[in-house]
């Protein structure tokens, strides 16, 4: 069933109708509330809601509204399944996974593998400090760095990498600041050293590994990457655009511990490792490159600003994919409708 609620809205514009186009693809009676949360504005800019349960679509919604569309400003981001979308920082979690998968293919040993043991040519006099760092710590975002893109300075931590002109040389010569493993420093520093772990170790772009490894496995062929501003590499940390589907299919990947259409892509034990949780902010734990969403039935997200979500939820056999435009904002009004969307499951 199809909706077009924004076309009323359109031939009430005169009169003061101020809502943004709506359309309901699919439902049932029991979302009725939520249909209206989004109608309402209550997520606020929410773009596109859909879910999924036990292998099946149940809810499908697309809220016309403004926001980021690669790097450009828009106040129409195209919304609809099969519509790009800047991911922003759930692209970590994509990354992330190749490191789970070249594990798991022995190209590296494991999670605490020595980050600079794969980097022998930096052999500056802080090289055995450095040889702290373990691949774990930097996906728990513990590196060791001071760059937190969490709180004040977050816009001067992002610009260090956004602004390089040479990615690696920056992670490897970066200050060791505290010990590696103690301390929560959120930064998309340490996502871009996991690119350069997978380059190093299968010895071709990350997004190339990432195609091969993920995409192609997933039957993911629309998505584009951004890049960084100086470098001109593709955003590791935030510069994935994919439609709602493929995130969809990502998120199904995770609910299935690994698997998808009968491939094992990741193997299944690390689902278990990312619903562990090593530091909290947000009211959300953290670990391995995900969010662990308590709140919201347990869930494993991969989350990014704007309120970009892939919220798997095994308990209710559920994946739950939203959009958005929610930018510098003190709450967090898409996560408030997840949350009620999944007591309905």
């Amino acid at each position: 069933m199809k909706r077009q609620i924004g076309l009323v809205c359109l031939c009430l514009s005169l009169f003061g109708c101020g809502q943004s186009e709506v359309t309901i693809v699919q439902s049932e009676e029991k979302f009725s509330a939520i249909e209206s949360r989004v109608r309402d504005g209550d997520a606020n800019n929410i773009h596109s809601l859909v879910v999924w349960q036990k292998g099946h679509k149940l809810f499908e919604i697309h809220r016309q509204g403004g926001g980021l569309f690669g790097s450009q400003h828009t106040s129409t981001v195209p919304v609809g399944m099969n519509e790009l979308h800047n991911l922003h920082s759930v692209t970590k979690s994509f990354v992330a996974t190749l490191i789970f998968i070249a594990i798991d293919e022995g190209k590296i040993a494991g999670l605490d593998t020595p980050v600079f043991s794969l980097f022998p040519e930096y052999v500056a006099d802080d090289r055995e400090e450095k040889m702290q760092i373990r691949i774990r710590d930097v996906l728990n975002m513990s590196t060791g760095y001071a760059l937190n893109e969490i709180g004040p300075g977050a816009k001067d931590a992002f610009l260090q990498h956004y602004m390089a002109k040479d990615l690696l040389e920056l992670f490897l010569s970066k200050h060791l600041s505290f010990t590696p493993g103690s301390q929560f420093a959120y930064s998309g520093l340490s996502t871009i050293g996991l690119s350069k772990i997978i380059e190093r170790v299968y010895g071709k772009p990350f997004t190339t590994v990432m195609k091969e490894k993920l995409f192609g496995p997933l039957s993911i062929d629309n998505y584009r990457w951004s890049a960084q501003f100086v470098s001109g590499e593709p955003g590791a940390d935030w510069g994935l655009m994919l439609t709602p589907e493929g995130m969809g299919k990502f998120g199904t990947m995770w609910l299935n511990r690994g698997e998808y259409n009968g491939k094992q892509i990741v193997q299944s034990h690390w689902l278990g490792e990312l619903s562990k949780s090593r530091f909290h902010d947000y009211n959300m734990g953290y670990g391995m490159h995900f969010w662990q969403v308590p709140q919201l039935s347990g869930a494993v997200a991969a989350v990014g600003i704007g309120e970009q979500y892939i919220m798997v939820i095994p308990r209710k056999n559920a994946v739950i994919v939203a959009t958005g435009g929610n930018y510098d904002m003190p709450s967090m009004p898409t996560l408030t409708t997840l949350k009620a969307l999944s007591e309905l499951l």
